[in-house]
């Protein structure tokens, strides 16, 4: 490893640096087509099929759809196929494409659409999702190359220290003839981001105005663009390559879940609504429920940080569904739900924090208890990650709530979650010695303080050059060796992570003690973390949620460290994020089986 001192180590660092406080965000967690002859790039599978395509402008972002339709089961099925969400297939209802109408709803989200047909099969109408309405054209399908394949396509992929992210330029011409250059980001599953290309010789600038990325690099004689992409101040090596014409360039190929649960299901799946009135959030999730006579025991689930879907998705893993169907083959209803901003559910995520959520779960709790079906006297709550400490906040403030899982719940404040987790990525990783670790740990330290010292009116570029003044003090000869391309990336790495950790739910995460909220919970409480959580470490937690439980006089508390597990409660090797997605297993047995028997036996499940 190349030492501190040097130029390279530094731009390393301040590289590892940026992108381990974008990890933290999310850890702690009416356009026709345009035909395009088969002989040119198609970055996507051809959809095969197609009755209508369309394209939806929506802002910095495009999104392609097609809608298809099938028989299953003897009846007519037809789904929207979303190119630019990784290719997800939504169910259509109310679907009508009839008397010069073409009408749809996709519950899911809570879209609809509306439009009038012409004579030239192009329909013409307005798509309606979360009070939002946008302008949005299909035209019919039927002979034409769907969806229309780019001019060229350019793609590489980012080594983003903990996960490699695939990327793909497509580059074509838009309804208007103009030159149109559009990002997708494969492994995100997030496509059709405006872009903007300049070319000077061989130079070239592509700007990603929504994401607020750039890649710069040069045309080589070897025919690849040679560069880097910057992006909240990292700087990280990228390589792209044209697509050969032709090529299916795209999508990467599908990760096996063999646990994600298939129907037909031995229990009744219906939609759920409902809101939060105190915030005025609609709400919308899934609520599984056994067979035969209630009524039932039932939980909720709360989902970890950043904005999950009900199903709490991630990397094609499903873990709430997975749980969820667990629990309901054991006789136990089962409430989960979109976040906020996600899905079907409303409200705006952006100025919310761990209290907002905690009043969303709320509302989902006081649903359930008004349901005939549901024994209110036996409904409990779930939470992973941060719905863990929600799960806390709610059973502080409620008497009847009959039970709480915290699945790698906290124990301490957000500001120790936050240095403990810099410290165990990197060295899950193998990003770092102990040097290195210890300059990450002073930076964090100092962009925590900072903010732990401020409130929300503070300018942040006084936080930011309070913090870097604390570092540079920290550090201080190490600082002076370094060149003034490493102070400014490094600089620009300090602002942009004081940028994300002075949002209001970072504010709060920062400040808040978990030990206030656990001393007041009295009902029985099963607290696990998978010995390898590298995101919420069991040395640091679980003693502090035993000893927060035991002052607050609970006499019904299993707090436990579940050996090989990770933060998702996976079998792992060595706990590393970059693990999550290369592991097949969503849920380990043995994390299943303890949730499940802990809360048949507190909940009197039949």
């Amino acid at each position: 490893m190349t030492r501190f001192h040097e130029d390279l180590a530094w731009r390393a660092g301040a590289r590892r640096l940026a992108a381990l406080l974008a990890t933290l965000a999310w850890l702690a967690v009416g356009i026709g087509p345009i035909s395009c002859p088969r002989g040119q790039a198609q970055e996507v599978p051809e959809a095969r099929g197609a009755e209508w395509y369309g394209e939806l402008e929506a802002g910095e972002r495009q999104f392609r759809f097609a809608i298809e339709s099938a028989e299953e089961q003897g009846k007519p099925v037809h789904r929207l196929r979303s190119f630019d969400e990784g290719d997800r297939r939504f169910p259509l209802e109310r679907f009508a494409d009839r008397g010069g109408k073409l009408v749809f709803e996709i519950k899911a989200t809570g879209a609809v659409y509306v439009a009038t047909v012409d004579a030239d099969g192009v329909a013409t109408g307005t798509w309606t999702q979360r009070g939002q309405s946008l302008p949005l054209s299909f035209r019919k399908a039927a002979g034409l190359l769907v969806p229309p394949a780019a001019d060229e396509i350019w793609a590489g992929t980012l080594d983003a220290v903990i996960q490699k992210l695939p990327l793909r330029f497509r580059i074509g011409k838009g309804a208007d003839g103009k030159g149109d250059i559009r990002m997708d980001s494969l492994g995100q599953k997030a496509g059709g981001f405006r872009a903007e290309r300049v070319v000077a010789g061989d130079a070239w600038t592509i700007k990603v105005p929504a994401v607020k990325g750039e890649f710069s690099g040069s045309l080589g004689a070897d025919g690849k663009l040679t560069g880097s992409w910057k992006q909240g101040g990292a700087s990280l090596p990228l390589v792209l390559e044209k697509v050969a014409a032709g090529a299916a360039a795209a999508l990467p190929a599908e990760t096996r879940r063999p646990q994600t649960p298939k129907p037909p299901f031995p229990y009744d799946v219906r939609e759920a609504a409902f809101r939060n009135a105190t915030d005025g959030v609609d709400l919308a999730g899934t609520l599984t429920l056994p067979r035969g006579a209630g009524p039932w025991p039932a939980v909720v689930l709360v989902s970890g940080s950043g904005q999950q879907d009900r199903d709490e998705t991630l990397m094609d893993h499903k873990p709430f569904l997975v749980l969820a169907d667990a629990l309901s083959r054991a006789g136990i209803a089962v409430l989960r739900y979109d976040d906020r901003g996600v899905g079907g559910s409303g409200g705006d995520a952006t100025k919310a924090t761990s209290v907002d959520f905690a009043r969303d779960a709320e509302a989902a709790i006081d649903w359930l208890s008004e349901r005939p079906d549901i024994d209110p006297a036996r409904i409990g709550v779930v939470g992973h990650s941060e719905g863990g400490l929600i799960a806390a906040l709610l059973a502080a403030r409620r008497t009847d709530l009959a039970g709480i899982v915290m699945l790698a719940g906290t124990g301490v404040d957000g500001g120790r979650i936050l240095v403990s987790q810099g410290e165990l990525v990197l060295k899950s990783e193998g990003l770092g010695d102990a040097d290195q670790i210890r300059r990450s740990r002073v930076m964090q330290e100092a962009m925590i303080d900072a903010v732990r010292g401020s409130d929300e009116g503070t300018d942040p570029a006084a936080l930011a050059a309070q913090a870097g003044a604390r570092i540079r003090a920290d550090l201080g000869d190490e600082m002076e060796k370094a060149d003034a391309a490493a102070k400014a990336q490094l600089d620009a790495a300090i602002a942009d992570g004081l940028r994300r950790l002075s949002a209001p739910w970072f504010r709060y995460f920062i400040g808040h003690d978990p030990a206030t909220a656990l001393t007041k919970v009295s009902c029985p409480v099963l607290a696990i973390i998978g010995e390898k959580d590298v995101q919420v470490d069991p040395a640091l937690n679980l003693p502090a949620i035993r000893q927060a439980l035991a002052a607050g006089g609970n006499t019904d508390a299993t707090v436990e460290e579940l050996p090989g597990l990770n933060h998702l409660f996976q079998t792992c090797t060595t706990g590393a994020v970059s693990e999550y997605d290369r592991i097949e297993e969503t849920l380990a047995p043995v994390a299943i089986d303890t949730v499940r028997d802990w809360l048949v036996k507190r909940l009197g499940a039949k």
